[in-house]
């Protein structure tokens, strides 16, 4: 018997809320809702029973089964409603860093000056980041403004398709809402 999942269905495509940072979407392991298909024959008692068993064993949410004899296969839809709790916290502590000021310090391997212009557009394209600097010579991007460190460095790596390493974070306090 064959298992395979299809992946995310429509529901869970377009759940990104309101919040919701680019490092907590990608950590996240297990889709909210999730579609599983098994392919057996059901003519074989055993298989038929391995079915049943695989279908007792999920503790998740079943939504609905669907079981196609003349196609071969189960249709199982789960949801997972740990991973939508975990989302409500992350998304919750990810909305309260959007008002701090960071500085961070980054490695990125810039071998030539084409890497620095494209590494220079990138972050001038960032509206969330207020300066940076580029050191050609140690390897090293510094970046400040308001934003998620991580999700800099995710964009980073994704858009200049290298390794980026996280040397240092500084955190600082809103200096606007501090001024009397």
């Amino acid at each position: 018997m064959d298992s395979y999942a299809r992946g995310m269905s429509s529901t869970s495509k377009g759940s990104r809320l309101k919040g919701t940072t680019l490092a907590t979407i990608e950590s996240l392991a297990v889709p909210i809702e999730q579609e599983l298909v098994f392919l057996a024959d059901f003519r074989c008692s055993g298989c038929q029973q391995r079915v049943t068993e695989i279908v007792s064993k999920i503790n998740e949410e079943i939504q609905s089964v669907v079981v196609s004899v003349f196609e071969k296969k189960v249709t199982l839809v789960c949801t997972y409603p740990a991973t939508a709790d975990k989302l409500a916290v992350q998304q919750a502590s990810a909305s309260m860093h959007t008002a701090q000021v960071y500085c961070m310090a980054m490695r990125i391997n810039l071998d030539c000056n084409a890497c620095c212009r494209k590494m220079r557009r990138i972050l001038l394209k960032m509206k969330e980041i207020e300066t940076h600097l580029i050191e050609k010579q140690c390897n090293r991007v510094r970046v400040c403004g308001r934003f998620v460190p991580a999700d800099v460095a995710i964009k980073i790596r994704k858009k200049m398709n290298r390794r980026v390493e996280i040397l240092e974070i500084q955190e600082f306090s809103d200096v606007n809402t501090h001024v009397e």
